[in-house]
């Protein structure tokens, strides 16, 4: 499938100086345009002052856009892009939630898990409020928490600095397995619960460079940018809001060209999107990867097949939610790569 979809790789949840990152937003996009990003979600504390000060925009070859994470002392943080105005924190999640969505935003549940206590040196803010509802997505992998889970001492901080990948283990399964119950809830009443890649990245002993290598959120826009920021922009916001996006991790290997669609006779659907059955006949779901994988179809159920290629086909008769994982190997065993957002069959 190519359709005219063009693979656009950014980073999602970085903080600057104006709340407390190390770097100003312009030094950030440089360190996104060297490190090979081409668009960076800046969500600063509370505030969006960045925007006001008019830094939203393209900077050289990377679209730098200003959204703010929403900060409780207690957790339930929330990622909230494409808003004008701040929105307090303060009160319950659902409160927060709408005020994004009345502005037309799209709101994210930020670093939705934790490790054990014990097995995390910083405090922890998870997500407690899942009776709320109208959340654009969440966090399925939060790289920071990822790579400092068993960071427990000067010298596993020493390792997880020096060998930063024998830290990574990919997304928490609890997360996996709640974004999955999400998805087939939320389906039944017609909403997506899209998944991102976040970095949570400050600059702080582990450069902005460095940790955008990593885990990236890449999304899917119609041909390719339009040279203005405001129509970028809403490119961007427009693939996000889709689902039309999956989680790679590109500090193994870059994941520009996965490609995951349904189709039925000349229908096509691009992940993230709806595709209806017709007749009573089957959707063919299909995966290819740029190289050799280990590829797991997986409905909300559970497993539904697996290959060890750069393709997977498979017709499904059923109406229900698709997804699909990549798994690369290497000498520690099959390794997290990529985490596809959701076809939705009906």
């Amino acid at each position: 499938m190519d359709g005219g979809w063009q693979d656009k790789a950014g980073v999602i949840h970085v903080h600057s100086r104006f709340s407390d990152g190390a770097g100003m937003p312009a030094s950030i996009a440089q360190a996104a345009a060297r490190a090979g990003a081409q668009f960076v979600v800046l969500a600063d504390h509370d505030t969006l002052a960045p925007l006001r000060e008019g830094l939203e925009g393209w900077h050289g070859p990377v679209l730098l856009l200003i959204g703010t994470e929403l900060s409780p002392d207690s957790g339930n943080h929330y990622l909230a892009v494409g808003i004008d105005r701040e929105v307090p924190k303060d009160g319950p999640p659902q409160r927060y939630i709408d005020a994004v969505a009345s502005q037309g935003g799209l709101g994210f549940i930020a670093h939705p898990d934790y490790p054990p206590p014990g097995q995390y040196p910083l405090k922890p803010f998870p997500w407690t409020d899942w009776t709320a509802e109208g959340f654009t997505g969440i966090e399925i992998w939060t790289y920071s928490v990822d790579w400092l889970t068993g960071v427990t001492s000067p010298w596993r901080l020493v390792q997880a600095l020096l060998f930063p990948e024998r830290f990574v283990d990919g997304p928490f399964p609890e997360t996996l397995a709640r974004w999955d119950e999400l998805c087939r809830a939320q389906w039944a009443k017609g909403r997506r619960v899209v998944g991102i890649g976040s970095q949570d990245a400050h600059g702080i002993l582990y450069s902005y460079r460095r940790m955008f290598r990593t885990i990236r959120t890449h999304i899917l826009i119609a041909w390719d940018w339009r040279g203005d920021a405001k129509k970028d922009k809403a490119l961007v916001l427009e693939a996000l809001g889709a689902g039309r996006a999956y989680v790679a991790y590109d500090g193994l290997r870059d994941a520009t060209g996965f490609r995951f669609w349904a189709e039925q006779g000349s229908r096509q659907a691009p992940m993230g999107g709806i595709i209806n059955r017709k007749d009573g006949a089957g959707v063919w779901l299909r995966v290819r990867a740029p190289i050799p994988c280990r590829l797991t179809l997986r409905s909300s159920d559970g497993v539904l097949i697996e290959a060890e290629s750069d393709a997977l086909d498979h017709r499904v008769a059923a109406a229900g939610v698709y997804r699909v994982e990549a798994r690369l190997a290497s000498p520690r065993g099959w390794r997290p790569w990529v985490f596809a957002n959701p076809i939705y069959v009906r």
